[in-house]
């Protein structure tokens, strides 16, 4: 290979003249004195970039990005203290850091900094349109990797208008990787279009998004907590409200339902459909949220109902874009993205609720907390078409049967799919609504399944909205948590807070299983629920597990109760766990059936699958009490490893 004499060339990033160890078809080379790989630049005359960090300022650099990440802020101060940091030490006027959001399908601009405030300011208000003006982000983005452009090779009008507005020639694009994902992007605005110097800002920066990174993600994670707990707050507020108040007037009613499913998720339109069995009339009721004035503004329409057909005659959630339907451009609904909720009241009656986001979309812990509130709505409008039409007695027991279709809703309706496992799962309420719950809870990459059991105290309708309650924060907790502990210190505070100045208290007892499906290992932790069963396979043995802690709901801090303790399962191990509903089942002779008779059941017919054991004790459960009446609910769960 022929090479140029050494005073010819200079490496960029130590500005040391040097002959390459061997130069690639890139124009690469291994700098012998920084043993990098970088760009050569032919020179007679060697330049040092302007911009070129001394190994002290690097050092610094890195220290003061250290001490930014250790402390603790909210989203916007991290990414103010962030770029500033950039401005100064690197000299970069224009930096933008973005957040993408994977679920969603989205990139959003979160914060740009400039020394003109004007033109931060006017920055910051622009709305880039995914599809089209983030074509160079996105593929950074899936790449992984860091990328210089410049915009004279973009088509998009986008931007030339950026490129005026701002003065920018080029620009370097880092993603800000969280465990190989991209949780956000980091761009750097060059007023030239051959600008050598991103090459250190590329090294360096590269060097402190990986902490960067962490510090952005748990920002994100506390700002979603603070929104989850937003919402169990709303949901139990409003489910005593709407309990409460408005069974005797309807309109209002409605007007209460939209305003909190507006709340809970921030929608800008948030519309009920409601349509009378056998009528050609249908009611609109409308509330439109001005999320930057801060203002409600409500109204009713009347419509013919063979205008909106199609809406009507929907029976799943749905997501659609507004701007594809023309109904929704008749009834003044406009946006970026609509969800559509159907329910059919018992009396005929049809009712669609669309909420509608005018600029984002919904997210999945933001859908499971709109099902759960309309699963609340519904029991209240039944509620209301009961106290209007129906005597007392025929009022409650109605009342009872929609709660119990509902609740029957809101336990697994089948097994998890987790190759290599069998599940069982069983609940008889006494009253035909329980305070009995029992879930399986699969990870969405398949790899941990979360198994939980616990009892509400009292009975009836009050308890089961207990119940459906905390299914509605233990789903969202387990997508953000991996401790079965923290996960149950939370419930804890939501029990206590909420339920401390009630007449009646409610207290629940559970217990929590983290099983990582790769490793056999199972964590768990208890809040006052007793015991659970591990039949041991290999050596066909019985083990009693004794959980510990204190019942949820009865002191406003828990944490000298913390347990936690692991299990390891091997092949054909079975675990049964169960409330004490089965234990204290009495028959005639005000006998219990008891946690030896329970074992002895287990253990007699282990040889079947999960739920065919279930099926068995209970069987023997009924043979035993007869005709004795159920004073408790009764729930057991069962999971082999196959």
């Amino acid at each position: 290979m022929n090479r140029e004499p050494s005073d010819d060339r200079i490496c960029l990033l130590c500005a040391e003249s040097q002959v390459p160890n061997g130069i690639t078809k890139n124009g690469r080379f291994f700098c012998q004195t920084c043993d990098r790989e970088w760009i050569l630049e032919k020179r007679k005359i060697p330049r040092i970039g302007k911009n070129i960090l001394s190994s002290q300022e690097k050092t610094e650099f890195l220290l003061d990005n250290l001490s930014l990440f250790n402390s603790s802020m909210g989203l916007e101060d991290l990414m103010q203290r962030f770029t500033e940091l950039i401005s100064v030490r690197l000299k970069r006027d224009k930096v933008a850091v973005f957040i993408t959001n994977l679920e969603l399908g989205e990139i959003r601009l979160v914060y740009y900094s400039s020394q003109k405030r004007t033109l931060q300011r006017a920055i910051n208000r622009i709305a880039l349109d995914y599809d089209l003006s983030y074509g160079v982000l996105i593929e950074s983005m899936a790449k992984g990797e860091p990328c210089f452009y410049k915009f004279t090779d973009q088509t998009h009008p986008f931007y030339e208008f950026y490129s005026k507005l701002t003065g920018t020639k080029s620009q370097l694009v880092i993603p800000i990787l969280y465990a190989n994902t991209a949780v956000g992007l980091l761009t750097i605005d060059y007023e030239e279009e051959d600008y050598s110097d991103f090459l250190e800002d590329q090294e360096i920066l590269q060097l402190v998004v990986g902490q960067f990174a962490v510090s952005l993600r748990n920002s994100l994670l506390f700002s979603k907590s603070e929104n989850q707990s937003k919402n169990f707050q709303s949901l139990h507020t409003a489910a005593l409200t709407l309990s409460q108040l408005y069974l005797n007037n309807h309109d209002e009613m409605i007007r209460m339902i939209l305003l909190t499913l507006s709340g809970i998720v921030e929608s800008s339109f948030t519309y009920l459909i409601e349509s009378p069995k056998e009528t050609s009339k249908t009611k609109i009721f409308k509330l439109y949220r001005d999320l930057e004035n801060y203002q409600i503004h409500t109204e009713t329409q009347i419509m013919e109902t063979n205008s909106i057909g199609p809406i009507l005659q929907m029976k799943e959630t749905t997501v659609m874009n507004p701007s594809d339907q023309s109904i929704f451009q008749s009834m003044g609904i406009k946006g970026k993205e609509s969800m559509i909720f159907p329910i059919i009241l018992e009396n005929g009656t049809r009712c669609v609720f669309v909420l509608t986001k005018q600029d984002s979309r919904f997210p999945n812990d933001e859908i499971e907390a709109l099902n759960a509130f309309i699963s609340l709505a519904r029991i209240t409008m039944e509620n209301s078409n009961l106290y209007q039409n129906l005597s007392n007695k025929e009022r409650l027991e109605k009342e009872i049967e929609i709660a119990k279709e509902i609740q029957s809703t809101l336990l697994p309706r089948k097994a998890p799919e987790a190759e290599g496992f069998s599940f069982g799962g069983f609940m008889v309420p006494a009253r035909g609504i329980g305070g009995d719950y029992y879930d399986f809870i699969l990870s969405p990459n398949r790899n941990e399944l979360f198994i939980c059991i616990g009892d509400v105290s009292g009975k009836g309708v009050a308890a089961g909205l207990v119940m459906a309650t905390v299914r509605t924060i233990l789903h969202s907790l387990v997508r953000v948590k991996d401790s079965p502990w923290e996960i149950l210190n939370d419930i804890n505070n939501y029990l206590y807070s909420n339920y401390k100045e009630a007449i009646t208290p409610r207290f629940m007892s559970m217990i929590l299983l983290r099983w990582n499906l790769i490793t056999g290992e199972v964590l768990f932790s208890g809040a006052g629920h007793g015991n659970f069963y591990h039949y041991h396979a290999g050596s066909n043995s019985l083990s009693v597990i004794e959980t510990e802690g204190v019942i949820l709901g009865i002191k406003p801090e828990i944490s000298t109760f913390r347990n936690e303790s692991k299990l390891k399962f091997d092949s054909g191990d079975t675990i049964l766990l169960y409330t004490d509903g089965v234990t204290e089942a009495l028959n005639t002779n005000e006998v219990q059936f008891g946690e030896k008779q329970l074992q002895s059941s287990f253990l007699s017919c282990i040889q079947l699958e999960p739920k065919n054991i279930l099926e068995r004790i209970y069987a023997e459960l009924k043979e035993f009490v007869k005709e004795q009446e159920q004073h408790d609910d009764i729930t057991m769960v069962a999971v082999r490893k196959i």
